[in-house]
């Protein structure tokens, strides 16, 4: 379904600039402005986890993992933005803001990440989980290894 309005803004506009902001007002309406993301390393000792947890205890904060790399999101609109979600600063936008790829647009969804967390009982439940199959994997491992 993406598809065919996306085709109905590109074809109708002659400049890449004026198709970009087009897309940005009127179909996706400055999602990619709406959050920031950091990476972060990964969790493996309780120190990690708390640090996660404190994160999680936050309003408007998510943490995932994609890529095989962690991040946590942080939901909160750049300051630039109008009431149509068009960018104020537009012609002196940051570097980051240039050269973002709008056919990569992640419109009409949130991008699903391998794992995400929105809570820290979410993040509690998988790291409890992954706790106990590391215990496994330890156990299974000294059991198979061989005694001198």
């Amino acid at each position: 379904m993406l598809e065919p309005i996306r085709e109905k803004f590109v074809s109708n506009e002659t400049s890449a600039g004026t198709r970009s902001l087009r897309m940005c007002r009127d179909l996706c309406q400055g999602r990619c402005c709406r959050y920031i993301t950091v990476q972060i390393k990964a969790p493996r000792l309780k120190a990690d986890y708390d640090e996660i947890g404190w994160f999680l205890a936050h309003e408007n904060i998510s943490v995932y993992f994609y890529g095989r790399r962690w991040h946590v999101e942080m939901r909160t609109p750049c300051k630039h933005l109008d009431g149509s979600n068009l960018c104020t600063i537009y012609e002196s936008r940051p570097l980051v803001c240039r050269e973002y790829d709008t056919e990569a647009c992640e419109y009409p969804n949130r991008p699903r990440h391998d794992l995400q967390f929105d809570t820290k009982e979410e993040f509690d439940i998988w790291w409890e989980g992954k706790r106990r199959r590391e215990q496994r994997r330890r156990r299974a491992r000294a059991r198979v290894r061989p005694s001198h």
